[in-house]
């Protein structure tokens, strides 16, 4: 009971993180800036892990169905009184393979909350004219793929300050025809994309905002695991005797 509890927490939380880890590779892909290797990587390692889990729990719930009815309702209460095996915070873990995916999972989503703060600070000053109006020089149209859909970007320069930048405006404009821009107060993560409406700017503080808030949670978990481990390392140490002089 706890094995399959343990991978269905495992499933969910490393389909949290492949979700948002995807998120950021679209995005940097309507951006025109690849994810680098190791995130790709990593984001089709949580998708491995979402399948690997899913089947962990699949197994086991059967393998609960195919024992007596006696042997399951003795097995219960016992359960109940087991409350620390599939928590990510206890140390030392009880099992320990979910355990480790978990927070794998975990780790994943801080990344990406802290790619994602920039977005938050370019809505943010957006809405309240903070950022500074520049002009974007289109010069390429770029058709950017995935699996399910194409999209065309316009590729052009960000002239900030007599220096030109390179910057991706999201829809098709008419290239040699600079026009007007907001500059992103932040150019980096996810904020180096060119917010073009208010709706814009609120969907991506609203999105950042709940990435941020999952990365709170995992912090507190964090917090709790290094609690609970410095709680086991002095119980250990108190255990160990003392050899005469």
């Amino acid at each position: 009971m706890h094995r399959r509890h343990g991978w269905s927490l495992t499933a969910g939380t490393s389909l949290v993180a492949f979700w948002l880890g995807y998120g950021c590779i679209l995005n940097g892909n309507d951006e025109g800036a690849a994810a680098p290797p190791w995130f790709v990587d990593l984001t089709i390692a949580l998708a491995a892990m979402v399948v690997v889990s899913m089947i962990a729990v699949v197994a086991y719930h059967l393998r609960l169905r195919r024992m007596p009815l006696a042997v399951l309702t003795e097995a219960k209460p016992l359960a109940a009184r087991h409350s620390h095996g599939p928590h990510s915070h206890h140390y030392p873990p009880r099992h320990r393979l979910t355990w480790v995916l978990r927070w794998i999972g975990m780790v994943v989503i801080l990344i990406v909350a802290v790619v994602s703060v920039p977005a938050v600070v370019d809505g943010t000053a957006y809405l309240t004219g903070l950022e500074k109006t520049v002009t974007f020089d289109p010069t390429s149209h770029q058709t950017n793929c995935d699996r399910y859909s194409c999209q065309t970007v316009t590729q052009g320069t960000l002239e900030t300050g007599g220096a030109g930048t390179s910057a991706t405006w999201q829809n098709v404009v008419p290239l040699g025809k600079p026009f007007k821009v907001h500059e992103p107060v932040w150019r980096w993560g996810l904020g180096l994309a060119l917010i073009d409406s208010d709706g814009t700017a609120v969907l991506a503080i609203a999105l950042s905002l709940l990435i941020e808030g999952a990365a709170v949670l995992v912090v507190i978990q964090m917090t709790r695991l290094a609690l609970n481990w410095r709680r086991h390392r002095q119980q250990q140490a108190a255990k160990v005797p003392i050899s005469p002089a």
